[in-house]
């Protein structure tokens, strides 16, 4: 029983040890061979969708702004609407 721990723990140890080196050679690999441009060409984008983002964010808030703007506007509108309509009905005794 003890030889089947033992044989199980290191196939565990070595599957998981080859996992990882692999990995990371294989990462260096790509590293190395990726060419510059790729490279180049994928911050470039990240930077024109970035800052795509940041204008999409910015245009967002002056619309809120805008809306909210515009709420206050009609609020106070309606409010010396109603204010007018209460004088005149007062006026004429009603």
């Amino acid at each position: 029983m003890l030889k089947r721990v033992t044989w199980f723990t290191v196939g565990t140890v070595v599957g998981a040890t080859g996992t990882v080196v692999g990995y990371l050679r294989a990462r260096e690999l790509a590293r190395r061979h990726v060419p510059e441009n790729v490279r180049d060409a994928a911050t470039r984008a990240v930077g024109i969708a970035d800052s795509g983002v940041r204008v999409a964010i910015d245009r967002g808030f002056v619309l809120v702004d805008g809306l909210r703007t515009n709420a206050e506007t009609t609020k106070q509108t309606r409010k010396q609407t109603e204010h007018l309509l209460r004088e005149q009905l007062e006026r004429a005794g009603l």
